[in-house]
């Protein structure tokens, strides 16, 4: 009897040093973070550097730590923003990533790709996105990994009139020429952003004369894969196919400008831009992370604006 005691004692201790050894499982632990990153410019001229920054949603309680790394170049300074410093680098495009923690839960890495133009100084090429007159009755060209169209609903009003001429000229001001990126870039790798226009442009071509000559029927006519009015603008629309044709179908990612302060117009192109560059949007899977990014990043620059926290939901969305 005494022998059957000592054999169950040894038995349950056995079992309780197993017990032991085997981790707790955390019922509560904390969802991952959702990190965003960004670079102040898709491309950097031959030794060149850019600024980088990243954003992660935080209670206010716990501070949140950011680690850079790159494939190239060095990354100098720590935090929500550093400098990435490509210089002896060869043209080509090349990437960062950051991750976030914030002493609970960490962040999957969000990845920033950044072009080295060939030229030395000024406004190059290797953008990923390029602008193009889309003259009334032509075709768009097949071939692209993204088609994008900056549409304006209706003829200017005087509240929207502002708004309309800022974001055009941050059209013609940040945008390359689609035919001078395709030397350096392959059509499939590239987003050709049109603007619909009734004739020819001039040399130089202004945003009072893109206004003025400006093919509102046209942009109806895109805006339609949409449904409902958007009859005011401007508007963002991208898709992986051409949507000027009959039968045009989806997944489309939309930006609604229309509410937007005048001022910031410009910016929220730019981030458009900048957010193409780092998505590899011919991918389709990226279109949904591509719009989720483009929220984070529009939240911040509009923080202080109480209408840009209420419409993030309807100013960006990926439509299925």
């Amino acid at each position: 009897m005494s022998r059957t005691r000592s054999v169950g004692a040894a038995t349950l201790l056995v079992v309780a040093a197993l017990l032991a050894s085997v981790p707790a499982i955390d019922r509560g632990a904390a969802a991952p973070l959702d990190v965003t990153c960004s670079a102040d410019s898709p491309t950097v001229p031959l030794g060149g550097a850019v600024g980088l920054k990243a954003w992660a949603p935080t209670s206010g309680a716990s501070t949140v730590r950011f680690s850079w790394t790159a494939t190239a170049g060095r990354i100098e300074g720590r935090g929500a923003q550093a400098r990435w410093n490509l210089a002896e680098l060869r043209p080509g495009t090349f990437a960062a990533s950051v991750t976030a923690t914030d002493g609970q839960s960490a962040s999957p890495e969000c990845i920033v790709r950044v072009t080295v133009r060939q030229d030395a100084g000024g406004r190059g090429m290797g953008r990923e996105t390029g602008r193009y007159f889309l003259l009334a009755g032509q075709r768009e060209t097949a071939g692209y990994g993204l088609y994008s169209y900056l549409l304006l609903g209706a003829p200017p009003s005087e509240a929207s009139r502002e708004r309309y001429l800022k974001a055009i000229d941050a059209y013609l001001s940040l945008v390359p020429e689609v035919v001078s990126l395709e030397e350096y870039v392959p059509r499939a790798e590239l987003n050709i952003l049109y603007l619909p226009v009734r004739s020819v442009p001039p040399e130089p071509v202004t945003a009072a004369w893109a206004l003025e000559n400006y093919d509102y029927a046209r942009a109806r006519a895109v805006l339609r894969v949409l449904g409902g009015s958007n009859r005011d603008g401007p508007y963002i629309l991208a898709a992986f196919k051409p949507l000027g044709g009959a039968g045009a179908t989806g997944p489309y990612l939309f930006q609604d400008l229309s509410s937007v302060p005048p001022h910031l117009a410009a910016s929220w192109v730019r981030e458009f831009l900048n957010q193409a560059a780092q998505e590899r949007f011919w991918e389709a899977k990226k279109g949904p992370m591509f719009a989720q990014r483009l929220r984070s990043t529009v939240g911040v620059m509009g923080a202080g604006l109480p209408e840009v926290r209420k419409s993030l939901d309807t100013w960006i969305s990926w439509v299925q």
